[in-house]
């Protein structure tokens, strides 16, 4: 039968093991796990460590997160083949981190890129133009699409597709957290937007603002 407490010896060893350990390491925190080094190479540092921060919770998983030249080899192919009547695209995860409480959840940021079926002329419809804020020629950006969402559309031309492609099949990012100020929400969006097309060596690169254009 196991008891509820180990007895003192058990107890003396692993303060004894974990301290030979803790001088091993110097004292450091454990080792960064390659998935979240990755979010924070898409997203930055800072705001990865200040999103993990707004989530609370003692423990958190990463997931869904490629190398940044994986994740734009999947977007590139998909343009090089896309024509006009194509209108199911792949939703590719940059990063996704759960953050537990025990056994509960208390908090998730998603973050994912996907080509949009949003052309820029679908944009001026009215119906449209009330969720999306036109940011410059290549950016647009839906403040708050959805409970606890931003999402940003930027052209970007892609070596080998067809003519229309940039104007007609803009890259979405979407970033969603409800511990998420808005603030730290466009940081992470923009971070992400500015990582994935820079990697993609768009013909003409969109230019993503440095910060959250105000409403007009």
């Amino acid at each position: 039968m196991m008891l509820r407490n180990p007895n003192r010896l058990t107890a003396i060893a692993v303060l004894v093991i974990g301290g030979l350990l803790s001088g091993c390491s110097g004292g450091e925190d454990r080792a960064e796990s390659p998935e979240l080094g990755r979010c924070k190479s898409l997203l930055g540092a800072g705001n990865v460590e200040a999103a993990v921060k707004t989530m609370g919770g003692s423990d958190v998983e990463v997931s869904g997160t490629p190398q940044a030249d994986v994740l734009v080899d999947g977007l590139v192919r998909e343009a090089k083949q896309w024509n006009k009547s194509d209108l199911l695209h792949n939703s590719y995860t940059g990063c996704r981190m759960d953050a537990f409480e025990g056994d509960q959840i208390s908090g998730t940021v998603d973050v994912t890129v996907k080509w949009s079926v949003l052309s820029l002329g679908l944009l001026d419809d009215p119906k449209n133009s009330r969720t999306w804020r036109q940011v410059n020629k290549s950016v647009y950006v839906a403040p708050e699409p959805g409970p606890a969402r931003m999402q940003l559309l930027a052209v970007c031309a892609v070596h080998g597709a067809t003519a229309s492609q940039s104007s007609d099949l803009p890259l979405q990012f979407d970033v969603s957290g409800a511990s998420l100020g808005a603030e730290l929400r466009w940081e992470l969006l923009r971070a992400f937007a500015q990582s994935v097309t820079e990697e993609m060596g768009c013909t003409t690169p969109p230019v993503i603002p440095s910060v959250l254009p105000a409403a007009t």
